[in-house]
């Protein structure tokens, strides 16, 4: 038992002996050579990796920070383009407004048969029976029904209905619209209606008009003042497709309006113009030509 005993002691001793000696070691090892040395040998992989995986740390640190950057270089940018692209348009469409309203005006002051009253259009009505438009101008601006209504183009129609800062203008192209037509040129002057088309969106027809009417593709219409509706000599269109019907009585006339209704943005209001005859009472007027001479029939100056 003491034997055993002893042994413990000792080897209690001995790792005491070991202890010290290795902390003093530990505690000398710089000036220790054949201490540092394997030291270092061993800890050179542990230094190198995590000197590696530091390194990485920070570029990945580094990568992100400049894409979060360019991201936001990238982003005022785009703003910065849209703003530029949306002031761009704007500009464009105040051009494009002073490019309209400069030629309304120069076709005002050199249009010096009525008086215009200048109107936005704010709405359009389409339509298979119907083509209207609504204008910002109305019985607060001195607006009265069937007052005429133009553009430098040409007739557009006439006002139908008034409101108080508002008023509706049915469109030549509206198929309840008529108007007193008569072709321009000097040796034709045939004269009728035209309306709009209700089977041809866009389109108005030449009607009326006798199969030996001088009425050829090319003709330019105005208006021939009669009922008193619209003034005489107003641009309508030009015929464009000339027919004859299948009973071969008279000609199917199509027209091309002078005034483009698909981009119409303002137009003008004639104010002084006093109507007669409501639109729908106008009644056509057909070319007069003289009867066949008749051998049969007594002509004036004949002897009983």
């Amino acid at each position: 038992m003491f034997f055993f005993g002893k042994r413990k002691i000792m080897g209690v001793m001995v790792i005491f002996v070991l202890l010290a000696l290795f902390g003093w070691l530990w505690k000398h090892r710089e000036s220790v050579p054949f201490i540092s040395q394997p030291l270092s040998a061993a800890a050179a992989p542990f230094q190198y990796g995590t000197s590696r995986f530091s390194q990485g740390i920070h570029t990945g640190i580094a990568v992100v920070d400049q894409a979060l950057n360019r991201w936001q270089e990238l982003e005022a940018l785009r703003s910065e383009n849209g703003a530029l692209r949306a002031e761009q348009a704007q500009y464009g469409e105040i051009l494009a407004e002073n490019i309209r309203l400069r030629k309304m005006l120069d076709f005002k002051s050199g249009y010096t048969q009525f008086q215009l009253l200048g109107a936005s259009v704010i709405s359009r009505d389409y339509g298979v029976w119907t083509d209207t438009v609504v204008i910002d101008r109305g019985e607060d601006s001195g607006i009265k029904k069937y007052m005429p209504v133009i553009v430098p183009q040409g007739l557009v129609g006439f006002v139908s209905e008034v409101y108080a800062n508002s008023a509706r203008v049915q469109l030549l192209t509206d198929p309840r619209t008529s108007v007193g037509a008569i072709v321009q040129r000097p040796a034709s002057r045939v004269a009728s209606l035209v309306t709009g088309s209700g089977n041809f969106p866009g389109q108005l027809l030449f009607v009326n008009i006798p199969k030996e009417a001088d009425v050829v593709k090319g003709d330019m219409l105005v208006t021939s003042g009669y009922g008193g509706v619209y003034p005489h000599g107003l641009l309508i269109g030009t015929v464009g497709q000339v027919e004859s019907d299948p009973a071969g009585i008279v000609k199917e006339i199509f027209v091309q309006p002078s005034a483009d209704f698909r981009y119409m943005e303002e137009v003008f209001v004639i104010t002084d113009h006093i109507q007669k005859t409501a639109p729908a009472e106008i009644k056509p007027q057909l070319p007069v030509t003289e009867p066949p001479m008749n051998p049969n029939a007594r002509q004036a100056g004949d002897k009983q």
